[in-house]
């Protein structure tokens, strides 16, 4: 005979089924004559049942570590922006970003929501009150300047205009608004003729979306077409021109890729600089590349590193630091004789802040009016 005990398995520290096989002969044991047999084998019993019963207090108890707990001190750099409210004085933020009286000899164009302002030094007039992405200057004063940069296939008036006394004017325009979307990118002045840089995305879909780059006259003549140079899923940033090289990124939904082209369209090989053909997955990736209106100086950032070259010999000219985050939000740069200019994105409203002016040697100052700047040519 098998006595089997369960009673009491069901703890969670316990599985299965606990069984205690016991001869049980009371004929044998009666027959002795020994009730102490009995009481014996009762005995067992009731050990074998107590067996199976729950564990007490003492038995598999759960033990409970001591637990420490440890502040770790945060060492990370702090992102310090100074405030986008021209009223205000901003504070200084790293050591490389020391305010200094760095020469405006050039005025510089700011164009934001509330209008296009001329700075020079530290102050600043309004001369238009439109709604504006872009401003630059022709060389007969006039202004070039577009309402919206749009992106593809998204809504809104993205004419360029020409802007003379107050009065714009559309200087190119889409021929099909609902197929077509242009981008003004700069401007060149040369011989006392200005010619204007954009770019024009049509079609709709993946095979028939195509962004052809375009250097078109101020006046008379057909533009200019230089290349293609987006599809349906990729396309530039702001491009710039200067010389005989157009320089700018082109960015894909895994990539970017620097754009160093010259006028007829071919690539620069950009091998000679430094720089490779793409950057994937990068913590500081080359970007927001920017040539000046020579093309004698090639600038981009590198986290928050402003690298500017020589295009000739492909030697540095300088090197210099931002404040400590802020290439993570640059929209694009500048490049002047001995000056960059840095616009960049204030991470409080998601809206372009107030420009930097930065000298090759790295000390700078930042414009008293929030917006797109560029140098007044």
């Amino acid at each position: 005979f098998f006595f089997q005990a369960e009673d009491g398995i069901r703890d969670d520290l316990v599985t299965g089924v606990q069984t205690c096989a016991l001869p049980i002969c009371l004929s044998a044991m009666i027959g002795a004559g020994s009730m102490t047999a009995v009481v014996v084998l009762l005995v067992i019993v009731f050990l074998a049942v107590d067996l199976g019963s729950e564990p007490g207090p003492d038995t598999l108890a759960p033990t409970t570590l001591p637990v420490t707990t440890v502040d770790v001190p945060d060492t990370s750099p702090a992102i310090i922006y100074t405030p986008t409210d021209p009223s205000v004085t901003p504070a200084p933020t790293t050591s490389s970003t020391i305010v200094t009286s760095i020469p405006l000899d050039q005025r510089i164009l700011i164009a934001s929501p509330s209008g296009i302002s001329t700075v020079v030094g530290a102050s600043s007039t309004s001369i238009d009150s439109g709604s504006w992405v872009i401003a630059l200057r022709l060389s007969d004063g006039s202004i070039v300047a577009q309402k919206v940069w749009p992106g593809y296939q998204q809504p809104g008036d993205n004419t360029i205009y020409r802007i003379v006394d107050g009065v714009a004017t559309p200087l190119i325009a889409p021929t099909d608004p609902n197929n077509e979307w242009i981008r003004l990118h700069d401007v060149i002045i040369e011989n006392g003729s200005d010619r204007i840089l954009y770019s024009k995305k049509s079609g709709v879909g993946y095979d028939d979306a195509i962004e052809e780059l375009f250097l078109g006259a101020l006046v008379g003549g057909e533009p200019q077409l230089i290349g293609v140079i987006g599809d349906w899923e990729t396309g530039p940033d702001r491009l710039s021109i200067g010389g005989n090289i157009i320089a700018g990124q082109v960015w894909s939904q895994i990539e970017r890729s620097p754009l160093i082209i010259d006028r007829s369209g071919t690539r620069i090989d950009t091998t000679r600089y430094g720089l490779g053909d793409n950057f994937v997955d990068c913590a500081t990736c080359p970007a927001a590349f920017a040539v000046d209106d020579k093309g004698s100086r090639l600038a981009w950032i590198e986290g928050d590193l402003v690298v500017v070259i020589d295009t000739t010999t492909a030697s540095r000219v300088a090197e210099f630091s931002l404040p400590a985050g802020l290439g993570a939000n640059v929209d694009s740069l500048q490049v002047g004789d001995n000056t960059i200019l840095v616009n960049a994105y204030d991470p409080a409203t998601g809206t372009l802040g107030r420009p930097y002016l930065f000298g090759f040697d790295g000390t700078s100052t930042q414009l008293p009016v929030i917006g797109l700047a560029s140098f007044d040519r």
